[in-house]
């Protein structure tokens, strides 16, 4: 920051409008860190409290193979925009490309956890420490900036990716 008020950098362009002022409407760290950390009490302390079979499978996958996790994760996210940008291209094909997005991004946010679930699982096995760790984590990629979002990018994609790992083999 400068220090200059906004004021004083506006101009007025010769239509009459301001312009100079505009800025991004960004979102503190510390609410991005929170919000992270909610995502994950609930999302993941849902996946723990109504399906811990399903999840320890869903984390165990993640563990065992999560360089193959992560290109399932990204290989199903390129495919979706891909399919979503085709079936745009038809008036059509858009009215089925924008709830094929809307589905897919509920169903990565969900997944997406358990790649918070399955570093958790690195501190320990026991489901509530596990789930306490993972809002540990996702409050810590949230807080950091840049290097946070690619961290969170790349956990959210192995979680994603075990899921269509567990989809394309045929169970849950």
């Amino acid at each position: 920051m400068t220090g200059v008020p906004a004021a004083a950098l506006a101009r007025r362009a010769p239509n009459g409008v301001e312009t100079g002022t505009e800025t991004a409407a960004a979102t503190p760290w510390y609410v991005q860190a929170i919000g992270a950390g909610l995502v994950t009490l609930v999302v993941g302390g849902l996946l723990v409290a109504v399906a811990p079979d399903s999840t320890r499978r869903q984390t165990d996958r993640a563990l065992e193979s999560p360089g193959i996790a992560f290109a399932y994760g990204i290989a199903s996210l390129v495919a979706v925009i891909g399919a979503s940008v085709l079936l745009a291209i038809t008036v059509i094909g858009l009215v089925l490309a924008i709830p094929l997005l809307l589905v897919f991004a509920l169903v990565a946010l969900v997944a997406g956890e358990y790649g918070y679930l399955a570093v958790g699982r690195l501190v320990s096995d026991n489901r509530l420490l596990a789930l306490g760790c993972a809002i540990v984590v996702s409050v810590a990629v949230g807080a950091v900036p840049v290097l946070g979002s690619v961290v969170g990018f790349v956990i959210s994609s192995v979680g994603l990716g075990t899921v269509v790992m567990a989809f394309l083999e045929g169970r849950g």
